[in-house]
């Protein structure tokens, strides 16, 4: 709540780790037509949505991480759910940002990013960058700038690139303005970084290529708790169910969030039922 995010010190046993990379391994050989289109020259998969639905072990991942999700809980008040993952084996390499556009919940800040390195990570294969402080920055008066981008406020899409760089773009003046530097977060594996929901963070540049940075990113929620985009981001009093239309099912004891498709790189996507594994 000071710094915007927090090192919670292995989060998750090596042991669960190592199983969790095994069973991804076990994935990619299993389906390699699948995962080829994302892989780089190095084989290494970039931002693959909702691998945990179809690999058990990387469900296990996020209910084992149990540190982590006490840290959470607390936060809530409540007990941690997943909505959504990430999951990385190169750097994001993304610049600053906050999620809070993409992942606007109702009611606000019911929403955490949890980073767990399944690799060691150092300032040569893309660590994260964190703006401590950025959490506490003065607030974007969002309704102008959808004024200013929208001429139609009825026909505000879910999905905006030019709405989503626009309100990084003031969020960077603010903290330029308020004397915030970026820093990077070097971690060991099992290590979990936790963010608040207005933490401005990114990824560094991942200059060793070669290096794997394995990484799985876990988007939570209390149970229940629905996320809309830009949308709902940038008309704040618009009227929306204030209950998840999804559902959930239980993994050992906490509950994920169900869906059918896991999506490559947002490029294209696969329904689970073709991926679990194994069979």
């Amino acid at each position: 709540m000071e710094q915007g995010f927090a090192v919670v010190p292995q989060a998750l046993d090596t042991a669960h780790c190592e199983r969790a990379l095994s069973a991804i391994d076990a994935f990619k050989r299993e389906h390699q037509a699948a995962v080829t289109p994302n892989a780089d020259e190095f084989g290494h998969l970039y931002r693959v949505v909702n691998t945990h639905l179809a690999i058990d072990s990387v469900a296990d991942a996020f209910v084992e991480s149990r540190k982590a999700l006490a840290v959470a809980d607390r936060y809530f008040g409540r007990s941690t759910s997943l909505y959504t993952t990430l999951y990385y084996e190169r750097g994001s390499e993304q610049s600053l940002h906050r999620d809070t556009p993409y992942f606007c919940t109702k009611p606000a800040d019911q929403y955490l990013g949890m980073w767990l390195a399944l690799d060691d990570v150092d300032a040569e294969n893309g660590p994260l960058r964190v703006v401590p402080g950025s959490h506490q920055l003065p607030p974007v008066d969002v309704e102008a700038l959808a004024r200013e981008l929208f001429p139609d406020q009825e026909k505000i899409p879910k999905i905006s690139d030019a709405a989503f760089s626009r309100y990084q773009a003031e969020v960077q003046r603010l903290s330029d303005a308020h004397g915030l530097v970026a820093q990077e977060v070097h971690v060991r594996r099992g290590d979990v970084i936790i963010w608040h929901p207005s933490m401005f963070h990114g990824g560094a540049p991942h200059l060793a290529k070669h290096r794997p940075r394995r990484s799985l990113v876990m988007h939570v929620t209390p149970q229940g708790v629905p996320v809309y985009q830009i949308d709902v981001f940038f008309q704040p009093s618009k009227p929306v169910p204030e209950r998840a239309s999804w559902r959930y099912y239980r993994h050992h004891d906490r509950k994920i969030a169900k869906f059918d498709q896991i999506d490559f790189g947002h490029q294209y996507v696969m329904p689970v039922r073709r991926l679990r594994w194994p069979f």
